[in-house]
This record gives C-alpha cells, sequence and structure tokens, in this order.
C-alpha cells in the first residue's frame, strides 16, 4: 500500500466529525501506519460517492511525542453489523446485508497493487502465518485436536490460491451499514497486498461460527457462495487455516473454552466430503 509521510504533530484545523486513532507502543504505531495506507490505497481506486462501499477517508497523519503515529479520518457513522466480537442475535439488517458483505470482499480482492507480487510470495506469507498459529497453541491443544494433521492440509491446498489482496480482519463488527445506504468497513490494520483469494469472506465466514456462535448462518453463507460459484475447495483451504487461528485464539483466553473452535474444526472436516 502506499506509504504516509509521518511528520511532527502540530495543531491544525480538522474537519468536523473526524476519528482520532493514537497508537500506544511503536509496535502498534506500524499497523497503525498500515490502516492509514490501506485507506489511502482503497480509496485511491474506490471513488466516493459513486461506489456503494467504503472504508475510512484519511484526513491527515504524522508522530506524536516523537515516536507515536496517530491518524485522523472521517467519522464513518451508522449501525454495526455486530456489536461486538461476542455471541449476540442476529439482527434482520445483518441478515439483509450478506449478499452486499461477500460483494465487499471481492472487490477488496480485485483491487490493483501498484507493486506485482513476486511470484509464490503470498503463498509463503499465508503458510508462515498459519504455522505461527499452529506454534502459539499449547502442544497438548494441538495433539488432543490433531491441529497438525489440519495445518498439513492448508499446506497442501495453499499452491491453488491466487495472490490478492485482503483486509484481514473482515469482522461483522467492523462493518458498518452507513445512514445512506452504503456499507463501510473500518480498521485496516492487518491489510496486505501480497494475500491470498479468499481469505477476507473465509474469515468473516471463521467469526460468525465461532465467536459469533452462529454455525447455521456460517452453513447458510457459504450454501450461497457456493450458488454464486464460488471455488470452495480453495475456501476450504482458508478456513482450515482460520480453524487453526481459531484455536490460538480460545488458548489466549482467560478461561479457554475450545468447544467452538472443535466444533467449527468437525465442520471443516464434513467439506472435505
Amino acid at each position: 500500500m502506499a506509504r504516509c509521510k509521518t511528520r511532527t504533530w502540530r495543531a491544525r484545523k480538522i474537519k468536523p466529525k473526524t476519528f482520532f486513532k493514537l497508537s500506544t507502543t511503536e509496535g502498534i504505531g506500524a499497523v497503525t501506519k498500515n490502516e492509514y495506507n490501506w485507506n489511502k490505497e482503497f480509496n485511491s481506486q474506490i471513488k466516493r460517492p459513486s461506489s456503494n462501499y467504503w472504508v475510512p477517508k484519511n484526513y491527515d497523519c504524522g508522530i506524536y511525542h516523537n515516536n507515536l503515529f496517530f491518524l485522523i479520518t472521517d467519522k464513518l457513522e451508522g449501525e454495526f453489523l455486530a456489536k461486538t466480537p461476542a455471541k449476540s442475535k442476529i439482527s434482520k439488517l445483518f441478515i439483509s446485508n450478506i449478499p452486499k458483505v461477500i460483494a465487499f470482499s471481492q472487490l477488496i480482492q480485485n483491487l490493483k497493487t501498484k507493486n506485482p507480487n513476486q511470484k509464490g510470495i503470498h503463498h509463503e506469507i499465508f503458510l508462515n502465518k498459519a504455522k505461527s498459529w499452529l506454534d502459539g497453541i499449547p502442544n497438548d491443544i494441538q495433539a488432543k485436536y490433531d491441529l497438525e494433521k489440519l495445518y498439513k492440509k492448508v499446506a497442501k491446498g495453499v499452491s491453488d490460491l491466487k495472490a490478492k489482496p485482503r483486509h484481514g480482519d473482515f469482522a461483522p463488527w467492523h462493518l458498518i451499514k452507513l445512514k445512506d445506504g452504503q456499507l463501510a468497513l473500518i480498521d485496516g490494520e492487518h491489510a496486505l497486498k501480497n494475500g491470498v483469494e479468499l481469505y477476507d469472506i473465509g474469515y468473516f465466514i471463521q467469526r460468525v461460527f465461532s465467536v459469533l456462535k452462529n454455525p447455521k448462518l456460517a452453513q447458510d453463507i457459504l450454501n450461497l457462495l457456493a450458488h454464486q460459484g464460488f471455488d470452495i475447495k480453495k475456501l476450504r483451504c482458508i478456513l482450515a487455516a482460520r480453524t487453526i487461528g481459531g484455536f490460538l485464539d480460545e488458548s489466549l483466553a482467560h478461561t479457554p473454552d475450545y468447544s467452538f473452535a472443535d466444533q467449527f474444526r468437525k465442520w471443516i472436516g464434513t467439506l472435505d466430503v
């Protein structure tokens, strides 16, 4: 993505209804810069107001106290598809916007990146990330749920995946239905130009199943994707990797409960048939 030209903060006039994000550490600042660059790249290609799919528009960025990166964007106001990353009742708004969620994921992966991907680097990035998730899970949990076998399925299927941009945190609680009807997506901290195809919609399905704890809706989304002609074999590779990511998320919880992560693992297994 394009680079932000950072500078030391000085007081300046800012447009109304803005959103200010200040990184708390230099490490977090790196991903906040990535978010700024993602916003810039997306908006350079997808022009408002003609598009029904928006991300925040950058107003400013810089460095606060010599090492803390900040960004200022417009404030996108509306109703989140899900208010929090927790089990909750799925609203009619959520259900009615699933086709637009799918279309948004497709729009993102069809963005044109300025720097062509080096051949095969997207496979390496994706597989290394899945391996880092696996390595972060306690050994007894890896063994109990046979997660090494799942990783081997990811390794086997990754070569079929094309290089595509991704948002990286394409979750219901980051999607907003705006007052004028557009669908907006925030928090592009993990955007990646060297991503793999179908990552965002696969991530979305895993979040619906395991975090919102709604397996039926996850299945409905998958059925809709199959009806639209999506390659379920390729998507299965993404979902297998996201299964490993889900186990890692749960292992980091104060009181881990692997029940939904395991349900998701078993569900992915049924897609092999």
